[in-house]
């Protein structure tokens, strides 16, 4: 084949692949599991009823939640035949799963609900897409009503003059989703947040792949409190005192 007409043909390829990537919106990539990954894993309790892969991208299986316990975007995942929804009444559904106020409930409920929304809970492997719907608004598909995602989506409190400095955060990297195609979850990490927007002392990282998850504490601030600097480790340890 003349060399020329094969890279036409190869430059055609890949701009069909960029345009489908593009129609799609942004992508979600997590690292592949490997046996090494699994060793690290540690056992499951003799008590854990059913077994689910752990949220985020990690490779290891934990016990999945029951019917009636609380779930949301740092927890587990629901048994076999639930769903993580919000409470009845609840007028912000995607920040209360941000801050574990949903409940696991059965799957054939006919009340609307919505899913714990990425990088936490998705299989590795497995995209998670968010489709445009204008070209500044980034829609999350959830089951139910749409749940349309923007930059100022947690309104400031009556309480609070100021959205507090975890709230921002959050604004930010909604904000970011707007300008991102393709999302590494190396560096991706929602933080947990109280109601009035400031830090919650516990703040985790999910595992990715070969990499635990870690905890640490901080204040309500974001400032890592003493003995718990932020660094990797595998035991998560946090202060129980106060909100967590």
């Amino acid at each position: 084949m003349d060399p020329r007409l094969c890279a036409l043909c190869v430059t055609l390829a890949l701009a069909s692949f960029s345009r489908r990537s593009g129609a799609i919106g942004p992508v979600i990539r997590c690292e592949p599991c490997d046996a090494v990954a699994r060793l690290l894993c540690k056992p499951l309790s003799k008590d854990c009823a059913e077994r689910v892969r752990e949220p985020g991208c990690g490779c290891c299986m934990t016990c999945a939640l029951s019917f009636g316990q609380p779930c949301g975007v740092y927890t587990g995942r629901c048994g076999s035949g639930l769903i993580c929804q919000q409470q009845p009444g609840e007028t912000k559904p995607l920040q209360a799963l941000l801050e574990g106020r949903g409940v696991c409930a059965n799957a054939t409920n006919k009340r609307p609900a919505v899913r714990a929304t990425p990088p936490v809970n998705e299989l590795p492997g497995e995209p998670y897409v968010l489709r445009p719907q204008r070209p500044d608004t980034k829609v999350v598909e959830v089951p139910g009503p749409p749940l349309t995602v923007q930059e100022n989506s947690f309104p400031q409190t009556k309480q609070e003059p100021e959205s507090g400095p975890c709230r921002r955060e959050i604004e930010s990297i909604l904000s970011s989703l707007k300008i991102t195609h393709i999302l590494n979850p190396r560096g991706f990490r929602i933080p947990n947040c109280d109601k009035k927007g400031y830090y919650k002392k516990k703040q985790c990282r999910p595992s990715k792949g070969r990499k635990r998850g870690f905890c640490w504490c901080v204040d309500k601030h974001g400032q890592p409190l003493p003995a718990f600097d932020g660094k990797e480790r595998g035991d998560a340890q946090y202060y129980n005192s106060g909100s967590q």
